[in-house]
Formats: C-alpha cells, sequence, structure tokens
C-alpha cells in the first residue's frame, strides 16, 4: 500500500490516531536522551510532530488519541524519572506533565465556542472497542504479532471511527512507535495504513 500522507488535503482533513510512546516523545527534549538513537527517534517524532501540529493550526487535521494511551503516556513520562532517570529533577517531569495536560486538555471557552474547532479529542474506552479487541488479538496473532492491549485498544478505535464517524479510511493514519503494530496493520486490510516515523519508507507528500 501507498505509505504517503498529503500535506495539503484537497478537501477534509487529516485524521491521526497517535499512541502513547510517539505522544510522549513530543513533551521529552532530544538533549536528555542518554544515547544517540534515543535522541534520533525523539528527533523523528518531532519532525513528524511539527507537521501534524502545522496542519492543526490550519484545521487541516485533527487528532484522536484513546483514554488508555493517555493514561500510558503520563506513565512514560514518570517512568523516564523514577526508572530511566531521564529527567534529572521533579520539576523537569512536571513541565513535561503540565505540557501534555495543556495539548489535550480544551479551554471550556473553546468548547463555548459557536464555531469551535477541535484539534485533539480523546476517544472513552466503550463496549464496541472492547469487542473489537479480541477479534484484532487473533488477526496480529495470525501474523506472529505480539500487540499489547493499549495498542490493540488503538487499532479497535480506528476501525470505530471508520464505521460510526464516517472518518475516511484513506485519511485516517495511525501513527505509533510499536513495530508489530506497524508491520501487522499493513496485512490487515479493514485498517487504515500505520506509520512509525523511525522508518524510512514512512513519510509524508
Amino acid at each position: 500500500r501507498v505509505r504517503k500522507i498529503s500535506k495539503n488535503p484537497n478537501s477534509g482533513r487529516n485524521y491521526y490516531l497517535v499512541d502513547a510512546n510517539f505522544l510522549a516523545n513530543r513533551f521529552i527534549a532530544p538533549a536528555i536522551a542518554p544515547d544517540s538513537n534515543s535522541r534520533t527517534r525523539i528527533e523523528k517524532c518531532n519532525e513528524w510532530w511539527d507537521e501534524i501540529e502545522a496542519q492543526l493550526k490550519q484545521n487541516k487535521a485533527r487528532v484522536y488519541i484513546p483514554d488508555i494511551c493517555i493514561a500510558e503516556t503520563f506513565q512514560v513520562l514518570a517512568k523516564k524519572y523514577y526508572k530511566e532517570k531521564w529527567f534529572k529533577n521533579p520539576v523537569d517531569l512536571n513541565n513535561a506533565r503540565e505540557r501534555l495536560g495543556k495539548f489535550i486538555t480544551i479551554p471550556a471557552k473553546t468548547l463555548k465556542a459557536t464555531k469551535r474547532i477541535i484539534k485533539v479529542h480523546d476517544i472513552s474506552t466503550t463496549r464496541d472497542l472492547i469487542i473489537s479487541v479480541d477479534r484484532f488479538y487473533e488477526l496480529f496473532l495470525k501474523k506472529n504479532k505480539k500487540v499489547s492491549l493499549p495498542n490493540l485498544i488503538i487499532v479497535a478505535t480506528a476501525k470505530y471511527l471508520i464505521d460510526f464517524f464516517d472518518v475516511p479510511k484513506d485519511r485516517l493514519h495511525i501513527v505509533t512507535l510499536d513495530v508489530d503494530l506497524w508491520g501487522g496493520s499493513k496485512d490487515i486490510q479493514e485498517l487504515p495504513n500505520a506509520y512509525n516515523p523511525t522508518q524510512k519508507d514512512d513519510g509524508r507528500d
């Protein structure tokens, strides 16, 4: 399948469904990473985020995040402080948390506006998503791919957005750093394209 995302969709917008690690890397400075591979990984994620946020400002994009992935993102940031020691001081962790919170929170003024523009939308884990998890687990298992529960929620959410909200499949883009989710989704035709910013063959037009 062609793996390109148009920067300027002719009509409508791009819809991005993101995982926790990709989201967390937006709030981690590359300089604090302990090795060059980790720094490069964060830098590549930030290149993608720069483009996504540019599209958000032009109302050409929307970001969807399953609520379980939001919780996992806070966990990823905490792990960088308590276990991996990337953040040297509590204030550094708190700053990253606050930036994340600001990104995912919609001000009341925006919500009350007549012509409101929602850039980021969280998706609750509903019965419809939970039911789909078992089926997608089986599909990925048949491809010899081990996908975590949060990432199974992501693909279930993708299917949910297509079926219940009429989000065009060709405009919905899963962005993940999980290699098994990225690779396995290529062979599941009902799913939209999944992109991994660290892979050379993934990109935007």
